[in-house]
């Protein structure tokens, strides 16, 4: 909308230039004074209407009442036709806001056809109803000849809105655009071609050599997709404008492939001619330049993605970067607080409380430890600096000396561990192995209470060897399932970090196994109902004979049972 200020010289900018296109329409009104097969002001109240706005609706009712006042009817029928005029552009105007997109109607493909139908077709209904109605009424038409003129009023507004409605609204909205560039001389070429071709179909070039009554009109098309195509929309509804001037003109002077008419019925055949041509070519100019901004936005996003990508793996290796040194920097202190812990343990004292808070130190700078043991193989597994030594393995064996091991730490003591291995081979790293074992342990540990038991499986399912670590804890809400094996990020409410653990200790277990070429799964029936955690690992053939009898091993308050 025009700032208040510039109101009045829109409304007379629009006043103007609505009288003379009114003057120039009805100049070639033949079946009625009133009534002309081109009329240009329903394009220009249009494109006013969805360019300014509403507010310039007094602009298009003076305009037509000056018109039709002059020319022929009295002042009730002008005000009748001028009411009609300005109802057919509001109406026209809102539909097209309302399901076409409004000034931006000439964007998309199936916007303009939205607006041919809307504002071409079915507004001007009205403007003809009207307009005939008050002639009819004030005695200036004769009913015999009602269907002629409403029929002529009618189809002209129609091409009107059709042909300088997209001209001017494409104008209004982008004249301050840069035109196309490097392109002068096909420009000039294009313009060249389009006038020499208008002249040679609708010109007396064709009587000439006896062509006349050939349909040849569709030469016309190929020009105006030129411009479609390699151009602006602008510059397109420009030329479809120029060519229809052209038409216009050289069938009036009896000439081109609608001549053979008599000049109204010439008229209105060259104009749904020329509206749909240029409904066509507007509507691929809007095709083309969608397809275009889909083209600029799928590269755009490429580039984003790149860009994204590349922070993404410059953030990860600094987190890698950060990790490694933040074990190496913490091995140091902790050594050193190990070391005095041990001088204390020879010279300190020997009391209750001594000896409690010198266990606790220990068993904190203990677990430090591991901690700090993650997080450098977690950054080693991600920079590839872990490379396993792997051989085959019974998997039964290895786990249950993986728990005698944990066992001997006493940590098992306040748990019921439930051992059950059946002979199964895989190839693996035994480091790594058992350090999967121990953390998966270490885990169900900390979240099942004293008391709880700790089932441990292995078996083999055709050709995986799989291991299985369940408890009786505090399970899993099914909201955090999914991401028990992702490292933890900042504001991460994983059950781990509740508890006062980096929660890495499960990441290490998933890329762990992954590189042993297997995978890594967990269940829980949530809050309460314990989880479990299942290794899956390619199965191998045994590398030596092994008793093939299940075997049942019990660590812990488990009475011996088979």
């Amino acid at each position: 909308m025009l700032a208040d200020r510039k109101y009045p010289l829109s409304l007379a900018a629009f006043f103007g230039l609505y009288v003379v296109a009114g003057k120039l329409g009805l100049s070639l009104a033949f079946v009625h004074a009133s009534a002309s097969p081109v009329w240009p002001p329903t394009g220009v109240a249009l494109a006013a209407l969805l360019t300014l706005g509403y507010r310039v609706w007094p602009a298009i009712f003076a305009g037509a009442f000056v018109v039709n006042v002059t020319t022929m009817g009295s002042v009730a029928t002008s005000l009748g036709i001028a009411s009609g005029n300005t109802l057919e552009g509001l109406l026209g105007a809102y539909l097209v806001n309302r399901y076409a997109n409004g000034a931006r109607a000439f964007d998309h493909s199936q916007d303009v056809f939205k607006f041919a139908g809307f504002a071409a077709l079915l507004s001007t209904v009205v403007s003809a109803t009207v307009g005939v109605g008050s002639l009819v009424l004030g005695g200036y038409a004769a009913w015999a000849d009602v269907d002629e003129i409403w029929f002529t009023w009618w189809l002209g507004n129609a091409s009107g809105a059709l042909t300088f409605t997209p001209l001017l609204v494409l104008w209004l909205r982008d004249w301050r655009g840069a035109p196309s560039r490097g392109r002068v001389l096909e420009a000039a070429a294009l313009w060249l071609t389009t006038t020499l071709i208008g002249l040679a179909v609708f010109g007396e070039g064709l009587a000439r050599f006896g062509l006349m009554t050939l349909p040849l009109t569709f030469l016309c098309t190929p020009p105006l997709v030129w411009a479609a195509v390699r151009f602006r929309r602008l510059e397109a509804a420009m030329l479809v404008t120029a060519l229809s001037g052209i038409a216009t003109w050289e069938t009036l002077r009896g000439f081109g492939p609608f001549a053979s008419a008599t000049a109204n019925e010439a008229l209105l055949l060259l104009q749904l001619f020329m509206g749909t041509v240029s409904v066509m070519v507007i509507s691929a100019g809007a095709l083309v330049e969608e397809r275009r901004r889909v083209g600029e936005e799928r590269e755009d996003l490429l580039m984003r993605a790149q860009l994204a990508r590349a922070e993404a793996e410059s953030a990860n290796r600094a987190k890698d970067e950060f990790l490694a040194m933040l074990g190496h920097e913490l091995r140091n202190p902790l050594a050193a607080i190990i070391s005095a812990v041990s001088v204390l343990d020879r010279l300190g004292q020997q009391d209750d409380v001594a000896m409690r808070a010198r266990g606790a130190i220990r068993h904190q700078i203990t677990h430090l430890g591991r901690l700090v043991d993650d997080l450098l193989d977690i950054a080693h597994v991600t920079s590839g600096d872990i490379v396993l030594t792997c051989e085959p393995l019974n998997l039964a064996t290895s786990v249950q000396r993986s728990v005698s091991n944990l066992a001997s730490t006493g940590r098992l003591e306040r748990h019921v561990i439930d051992v059950r291995a059946e002979p199964v081979w895989a190839n693996a790293d035994p480091t790594r192995l058992n350090q999967i074992v121990a953390n998966l342990l270490t885990n169900a540990i900390k979240y099942t209470s004293p008391g709880g038991t700790i089932r441990i499986r292995v078996g083999g399912e055709e050709d995986q060897a799989i291991v299985g670590v369940a408890d009786t804890g505090i399970g899993i809400p099914p909201s955090l399932l999914r991401h028990m094996f992702d490292l933890p990020v900042q504001g991460d409410k994983r059950l781990d970090r509740a508890q006062g653990g980096l929660g890495v200790g499960l990441t290490l277990v998933r890329r762990l196994v992954e590189l042993h070429g297997g995978r890594v799964q967990v269940f829980s029936e949530g809050p309460g109902r314990g989880s479990e955690f299942l290794i899956h690992l390619p199965r191998i053939e045994p590398a030596k004979p092994v008793d093939s009898q299940s075997v049942l091993r019990v660590v812990g308050k488990v009475a011996s049972a088979r």
